[in-house]
């Protein structure tokens, strides 16, 4: 699948940005169901099947199907599985309204509710298929939930699997129209019956090894934020063992550790705590006017411990005028995160510079590091979660996820740009910008 990516009937690649998979999944099936209405009358004798008229059109229908699947797509990269992905389910579909076409009345089918329950609650989609009365699509289930996979694998979007299969829905009903054919009504049942069994097998096994990578990742960084408290825990007890005992004093070095310490500590705590809130759902803000360089000015207090460590020199050129309405949390979160990771990625002795103007009516808040610029083709990825696009792979890999959600709660925007042989400059933007006077 390659070429432009086009958004048609509202499903594009980005839909699950605000859409969620069950908002999706219905819109599919209501945008194929809505062109496979079945007609009132009935098929006199001797009019073709719906399966012969897919045996007859079998190569036309695959190109537009495939055409389609390639709009949608974009440049992104294919196998040969990918390419009888459609195929192999246009001929299981073929199979099936043949077969059941076949029959002079309609079986009643007999459907093991419990085990079906049972299959749901593992996701299993094969075996919910054999107990759900129609053992036939099984195959369908099986070949869908290769695709889906491969999908997952080559870094299509869960919007790609559902338009794989809407694709050709869209071919079939397109040229029924356009011939004249009218589709029956129990051939319109088996069709979507069929159309229900591969996406939901699709989806499944697209699902499957994501959420199993989440589950992954989470456990890791539950694990390095504990790992992280413990250390910083150990460095304050032994600094206060030392004072108290009264062999170094407060003011030195040794009252430096303790400081930074406790200071590292609050801001595991408090990230953590802003992390909760974020991927909890739907957070309610609590917005008020807020200096921006006065905030800046405080993330700086802990910025610049961690610049000195690395001879670091942290750049500020902010408008003192400007005045943001802001959820301090949140806020204050996205922007730590930036600044944070500015600091990690640039090399020793590097500078990262802080910029924050009024462009367009809009506030424009700028932090540019030094790291060398990222590789062609991965700015996208930085935003995804438990990304890290750095040799320096410490850290939550959640943070520039949870700065994009808490920037975006703030009607606002955030982007990056690399600088190839320098470094990546991030930009927050934010409407409705007030100005003091």
């Amino acid at each position: 699948m390659s070429g432009s990516l086009v958004d048609r009937d509202g499903l594009g690649s980005n839909a699950l940005t605000s859409t969620s998979f069950g908002d999706l999944y219905s819109k599919a099936e209501t945008i194929c169901r809505s062109k496979l209405r079945p007609p009132p009358e009935v098929r006199s004798k001797g009019q073709t099947i719906l399966s012969t008229f897919l045996k007859e059109n079998k190569i036309e229908l695959l190109e537009t199907a495939e055409r389609e699947s390639t709009s949608l797509a974009g440049v992104r990269p294919t196998t040969n599985q990918l390419k009888m992905g459609l195929p192999v389910f246009y001929q299981h579909l073929i199979d099936i309204l043949a077969n059941d076409q076949s029959k002079s009345t309609r079986p009643t089918q007999i459907v093991d509710n419990i085990a079906r329950e049972r299959a749901a609650s593992s996701s299993d989609e094969v075996a919910m298929t054999l107990v759900s009365g129609h053992p036939a699509d099984v195959h369908v289930a099986k070949s869908a939930g290769l695709l889906g996979a491969e999908l997952f694998r080559l870094g299509y979007t869960l919007s790609h699997v559902v338009h794989v299969y809407g694709s050709l829905c869209q071919a079939i009903t397109g040229l029924a129209t356009t011939r004249g054919f009218r589709i029956g009504a129990f051939e319109f049942s088996d069709l979507n019956r069929a159309l229900d069994v591969a996406l939901a097998s699709a989806v499944t096994e697209f699902q499957r090894p994501r959420e199993a990578q989440v589950r992954v990742a989470e456990v890791k960084r539950c694990g390095f934020c504990a790992h992280e408290l413990r250390n910083t825990l150990g460095a304050a007890m032994m600094s206060y063992q030392l004072i108290k005992s009264g062999e170094v004093g407060l003011s030195g070095s040794v009252g430096g550790i303790l400081e930074r310490s406790l200071k590292r500590m609050d801001e595991l705590i408090g990230r953590s705590l802003t992390e909760t809130k974020l991927l909890g759902g739907s957070p309610v803000l609590d917005i008020h006017p807020l200096h921006l360089l006065l905030l800046v000015d405080q993330l700086l207090v802990t910025a610049n411990i961690e610049a000195k460590s690395r001879r670091q020199v942290l750049e500020v050129d902010v408008d003192p005028n400007i005045v943001i309405n802001v959820d301090l949390q949140f806020f204050h979160s996205a922007l730590s995160n930036l600044i944070q990771n500015a600091l990690k990625y640039s090399h020793e002795g590097g500078r990262i510079k802080i910029r924050g103007h009024i462009i367009d009516e809009q506030v424009v808040i700028e932090v540019e590091d030094e790291c060398g610029g990222l590789a062609a083709g991965s700015i996208d990825d930085l935003f995804k979660p438990f990304e890290q696009q750095n040799e320096n792979r410490k850290g939550l890999g959640l943070g520039l996820t949870l700065a994009r959600k808490a920037i975006e709660l703030h009607k606002g925007t955030i982007q990056a740009q690399s600088i190839p042989g320098q470094g990546c400059v991030f930009s927050i933007k934010l409407p409705a910008a007030s100005v003091l006077e």
